[in-house]
Protein backbone atom coordinates (compact mmCIF):
# COMPACT_ATOMS: atom_id res chain seq x y z
CA UNK A 1 0.00 0.00 0.00
CA UNK A 2 2.32 2.19 0.66
CA UNK A 3 5.14 1.76 -2.06
CA UNK A 4 1.99 2.67 -4.16
CA UNK A 5 1.27 5.73 -2.56
CA UNK A 6 4.57 6.96 -2.94
CA UNK A 7 5.03 6.13 -6.43
CA UNK A 8 1.68 7.83 -7.91
CA UNK A 9 2.84 11.42 -7.75
CA UNK A 10 6.12 10.70 -9.52
CA UNK A 11 3.54 9.09 -12.33
CA UNK A 12 1.17 12.07 -12.29
CA UNK A 13 4.36 14.40 -12.66
CA UNK A 14 5.89 12.47 -15.31
CA UNK A 15 2.84 11.84 -17.06
CA UNK A 16 2.22 15.52 -16.46
CA UNK A 17 5.78 16.15 -18.35
CA UNK A 18 4.99 13.55 -21.27
CA UNK A 19 1.53 14.94 -21.81
CA UNK A 20 3.56 19.07 -21.93
CA UNK A 21 6.15 17.51 -24.55
CA UNK A 22 3.35 16.11 -26.66
CA UNK A 23 1.28 19.33 -26.92
CA UNK A 24 4.68 21.25 -27.39
CA UNK A 25 5.14 19.52 -30.69
CA UNK A 26 1.54 19.50 -31.80
CA UNK A 27 1.57 23.33 -31.76
CA UNK A 28 4.83 23.44 -33.27
CA UNK A 29 3.01 21.59 -36.02
CA UNK A 30 0.53 23.64 -35.94
CA UNK A 31 2.31 26.73 -36.73
CA UNK A 32 3.87 25.05 -39.60
CA UNK A 33 0.04 24.19 -40.91
CA UNK A 34 1.43 20.56 -40.47
CA UNK A 35 0.07 17.56 -38.94
CA UNK A 36 1.58 14.78 -36.37
CA UNK A 37 0.95 11.08 -36.89
CA UNK A 38 2.63 9.47 -33.66
CA UNK A 39 4.47 6.14 -34.05
CA UNK A 40 2.54 3.08 -32.60
CA UNK A 41 2.29 3.09 -28.65
CA UNK A 42 5.11 0.77 -28.04
CA UNK A 43 7.78 2.94 -30.65
CA UNK A 44 6.38 6.31 -28.68
CA UNK A 45 7.02 4.69 -25.20
CA UNK A 46 10.35 4.05 -26.76
CA UNK A 47 11.16 7.32 -27.75
CA UNK A 48 9.88 8.99 -24.84
CA UNK A 49 11.15 6.45 -22.43
CA UNK A 50 8.26 6.18 -20.59
CA UNK A 51 5.84 3.19 -20.01
CA UNK A 52 2.46 2.28 -21.91
CA UNK A 53 0.41 3.74 -18.95
CA UNK A 54 1.77 6.98 -19.04
CA UNK A 55 1.57 7.36 -22.48
CA UNK A 56 -2.03 6.29 -22.30
CA UNK A 57 -2.94 9.05 -19.42
CA UNK A 58 -1.14 11.61 -21.78
CA UNK A 59 -3.05 10.55 -24.84
CA UNK A 60 -6.28 10.74 -23.29
CA UNK A 61 -5.84 14.20 -21.71
CA UNK A 62 -4.86 15.37 -25.38
CA UNK A 63 -7.78 13.94 -26.91
CA UNK A 64 -9.85 15.31 -24.10
CA UNK A 65 -8.20 18.38 -25.04
CA UNK A 66 -9.00 17.76 -28.84
CA UNK A 67 -5.49 18.00 -29.63
CA UNK A 68 -5.27 14.31 -30.85
CA UNK A 69 -7.82 11.62 -32.47
CA UNK A 70 -7.07 8.40 -32.12
CA UNK A 71 -8.80 5.88 -34.57
CA UNK A 72 -8.32 1.95 -34.66
CA UNK A 73 -6.60 1.94 -38.06
CA UNK A 74 -5.23 4.67 -38.94
CA UNK A 75 -3.45 5.40 -35.33
CA UNK A 76 -3.08 8.44 -33.45
CA UNK A 77 -2.65 12.01 -35.02
CA UNK A 78 -2.91 15.04 -33.83
CA UNK A 79 -6.11 17.66 -34.97
CA UNK A 80 -6.27 20.95 -36.51
CA UNK A 81 -6.01 23.95 -34.33
CA UNK A 82 -9.68 24.90 -35.09
CA UNK A 83 -10.23 21.36 -32.90
CA UNK A 84 -9.03 22.84 -29.57
CA UNK A 85 -10.29 23.78 -26.68
CA UNK A 86 -8.86 26.78 -27.21
CA UNK A 87 -9.99 28.32 -23.86
CA UNK A 88 -8.30 25.42 -21.99
CA UNK A 89 -5.91 26.68 -19.46
CA UNK A 90 -2.92 24.42 -20.70
CA UNK A 91 -3.48 24.94 -24.05
CA UNK A 92 -2.88 28.30 -23.73
CA UNK A 93 -0.11 27.91 -21.33
CA UNK A 94 1.94 25.81 -23.63
CA UNK A 95 0.56 27.98 -26.12
CA UNK A 96 2.63 31.19 -24.60
CA UNK A 97 5.44 28.91 -23.44
CA UNK A 98 6.68 28.85 -26.79
CA UNK A 99 8.26 31.83 -29.17
CA UNK A 100 6.02 34.28 -29.48
CA UNK A 101 2.97 33.76 -32.26
CA UNK A 102 1.74 36.73 -33.29
CA UNK A 103 -1.31 35.39 -35.17
CA UNK A 104 -2.52 34.20 -31.53
CA UNK A 105 -1.34 37.29 -29.67
CA UNK A 106 -3.45 39.42 -31.88
CA UNK A 107 -6.37 36.56 -30.89
CA UNK A 108 -5.68 37.11 -27.25
CA UNK A 109 -5.97 40.82 -27.23
CA UNK A 110 -8.99 40.60 -29.18
CA UNK A 111 -10.22 38.58 -26.24
CA UNK A 112 -8.70 41.11 -23.57
CA UNK A 113 -10.98 43.37 -25.35
CA UNK A 114 -14.08 41.09 -24.69
CA UNK A 115 -13.11 41.04 -20.81
CA UNK A 116 -11.79 44.33 -19.73
CA UNK A 117 -13.99 47.17 -21.46
CA UNK A 118 -17.13 45.11 -19.96
CA UNK A 119 -15.54 44.18 -16.78
CA UNK A 120 -14.49 48.22 -16.30
CA UNK A 121 -17.76 49.12 -16.92
CA UNK A 122 -19.24 47.12 -14.56
CA UNK A 123 -17.00 48.09 -12.02
CA UNK A 124 -17.70 51.63 -12.73
CA UNK A 125 -21.29 51.16 -10.92
CA UNK A 126 -20.78 48.10 -8.88
CA UNK A 127 -17.30 48.56 -7.24
CA UNK A 128 -17.61 48.95 -3.50
CA UNK A 129 -15.08 51.12 -1.67
CA UNK A 130 -12.73 48.69 -0.17
CA UNK A 131 -12.58 47.70 -3.81
CA UNK A 132 -11.89 51.05 -5.04
CA UNK A 133 -9.00 51.22 -2.29
CA UNK A 134 -7.58 47.92 -3.46
CA UNK A 135 -7.24 49.14 -6.92
CA UNK A 136 -5.64 52.55 -6.00
CA UNK A 137 -3.22 50.56 -3.66
CA UNK A 138 -2.15 48.17 -6.92
CA UNK A 139 -2.23 51.36 -8.99
CA UNK A 140 0.20 53.23 -6.60
CA UNK A 141 2.39 50.01 -6.67
CA UNK A 142 2.70 50.44 -10.59
CA UNK A 143 3.34 53.86 -9.95
CA UNK A 144 6.18 53.25 -7.64
CA UNK A 145 7.96 51.20 -10.17
CA UNK A 146 10.68 52.54 -11.73
CA UNK A 147 10.40 52.78 -16.08
CA UNK A 148 13.86 50.93 -16.56
CA UNK A 149 13.14 48.19 -13.86
CA UNK A 150 12.74 44.68 -15.04
CA UNK A 151 9.59 43.81 -17.70
CA UNK A 152 8.47 40.82 -15.41
CA UNK A 153 7.84 43.09 -12.52
CA UNK A 154 5.96 45.43 -14.59
CA UNK A 155 3.82 42.73 -16.40
CA UNK A 156 2.96 41.25 -12.58
CA UNK A 157 1.58 44.48 -11.37
CA UNK A 158 -0.28 45.06 -14.57
CA UNK A 159 -2.02 41.91 -14.28
CA UNK A 160 -2.60 42.83 -10.61
CA UNK A 161 -3.80 45.74 -11.27
CA UNK A 162 -6.69 44.50 -13.76
CA UNK A 163 -7.64 41.31 -12.27
CA UNK A 164 -8.71 43.63 -9.40
CA UNK A 165 -10.61 45.60 -11.49
CA UNK A 166 -12.26 42.70 -12.96
CA UNK A 167 -13.07 40.97 -9.75
CA UNK A 168 -14.57 44.48 -8.63
CA UNK A 169 -17.11 43.73 -11.79
CA UNK A 170 -18.90 41.06 -9.63
CA UNK A 171 -19.37 39.04 -12.53
CA UNK A 172 -17.78 35.86 -11.75
CA UNK A 173 -17.59 34.56 -15.69
CA UNK A 174 -15.83 37.31 -16.48
CA UNK A 175 -13.31 36.65 -13.19
CA UNK A 176 -13.32 33.50 -14.40
CA UNK A 177 -12.23 34.13 -18.55
CA UNK A 178 -9.63 36.61 -16.85
CA UNK A 179 -8.32 34.09 -14.88
CA UNK A 180 -8.16 31.25 -17.74
CA UNK A 181 -5.56 33.85 -20.15
CA UNK A 182 -3.44 34.87 -17.12
CA UNK A 183 -0.60 33.38 -18.60
CA UNK A 184 -0.53 34.08 -22.06
CA UNK A 185 -2.14 37.99 -20.87
CA UNK A 186 1.31 37.88 -19.05
CA UNK A 187 3.15 36.63 -22.13
CA UNK A 188 1.51 39.34 -24.63
CA UNK A 189 2.55 42.43 -22.32
CA UNK A 190 5.99 40.78 -22.27
CA UNK A 191 5.86 40.83 -25.63
CA UNK A 192 4.83 44.45 -26.56
CA UNK A 193 6.36 46.07 -24.12
CA UNK A 194 9.40 46.64 -25.74
CA UNK A 195 9.55 50.30 -25.70
CA UNK A 196 9.41 53.26 -23.34
CA UNK A 197 6.43 54.43 -24.86
CA UNK A 198 4.42 51.41 -24.71
CA UNK A 199 5.24 51.09 -21.22
CA UNK A 200 3.90 54.92 -20.65
CA UNK A 201 0.86 54.84 -22.48
CA UNK A 202 -0.29 51.78 -20.92
CA UNK A 203 0.23 53.36 -17.17
CA UNK A 204 -1.46 56.23 -18.44
CA UNK A 205 -4.20 54.08 -19.55
CA UNK A 206 -4.28 52.66 -16.39
CA UNK A 207 -4.82 56.19 -14.36
CA UNK A 208 -7.26 56.89 -17.13
CA UNK A 209 -9.02 54.41 -16.12
CA UNK A 210 -8.85 54.70 -12.32
CA UNK A 211 -10.35 58.06 -12.26
CA UNK A 212 -13.15 56.90 -14.46
CA UNK A 213 -14.02 53.63 -11.95
CA UNK A 214 -13.71 56.66 -8.69
CA UNK A 215 -16.30 59.17 -10.64
CA UNK A 216 -18.54 56.11 -11.37
CA UNK A 217 -18.02 56.78 -15.07
CA UNK A 218 -18.52 53.37 -16.55
CA UNK A 219 -18.11 53.95 -20.49
CA UNK A 220 -15.06 56.57 -19.68
CA UNK A 221 -13.85 53.01 -17.92
CA UNK A 222 -14.70 51.29 -20.63
CA UNK A 223 -12.89 53.21 -22.95
CA UNK A 224 -9.94 53.87 -20.95
CA UNK A 225 -9.56 49.99 -20.86
CA UNK A 226 -10.18 49.61 -24.49
CA UNK A 227 -6.94 52.43 -24.95
CA UNK A 228 -4.83 49.79 -22.44
CA UNK A 229 -5.40 46.89 -24.77
CA UNK A 230 -4.92 48.83 -27.72
CA UNK A 231 -1.47 49.55 -26.76
CA UNK A 232 -0.84 45.80 -26.87
CA UNK A 233 -2.86 45.16 -30.40
CA UNK A 234 -0.83 48.05 -31.65
CA UNK A 235 2.60 46.55 -31.08
CA UNK A 236 1.29 43.14 -32.08
CA UNK A 237 -0.11 44.75 -35.67
CA UNK A 238 3.72 46.30 -35.98
CA UNK A 239 5.17 43.12 -35.62
CA UNK A 240 2.92 41.13 -38.04
CA UNK A 241 3.69 44.13 -41.04
CA UNK A 242 7.42 43.71 -40.15
CA UNK A 243 7.20 40.06 -40.60
CA UNK A 244 4.56 40.63 -43.72
CA UNK A 245 7.85 43.19 -45.13
CA UNK A 246 10.40 40.70 -44.39
CA UNK A 247 8.67 37.74 -46.16
CA UNK A 248 7.87 40.15 -49.43
CA UNK A 249 11.52 41.12 -49.13
CA UNK A 250 12.74 37.24 -49.22
CA UNK A 251 10.45 36.66 -52.14
CA UNK A 252 11.59 39.38 -54.11
CA UNK A 253 15.30 37.85 -53.80
CA UNK A 254 14.38 34.28 -54.86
Amino acid sequence: MYTSLSIAPVRRKLHGTVTRELALKIIESSRRSELIAFPNEADLCAQLGVSRTVVREAMKVLVDKGMVEMRPRSGTRSRPQSAWNLLDPDILTWQAELTADVGFLLHLCEVRLAIEPTASGFAAVRATQEELDEISRRLTNREAVPQDSPLNAIVDLDWSFFNAVVAASHNPLLLNLNGIIRVPFKTTLLYTFRSATSVALALKAQRDLFRALHRRDPVAASKAAERAVGVAMLAVQERIEAENKRGRSRRSKS
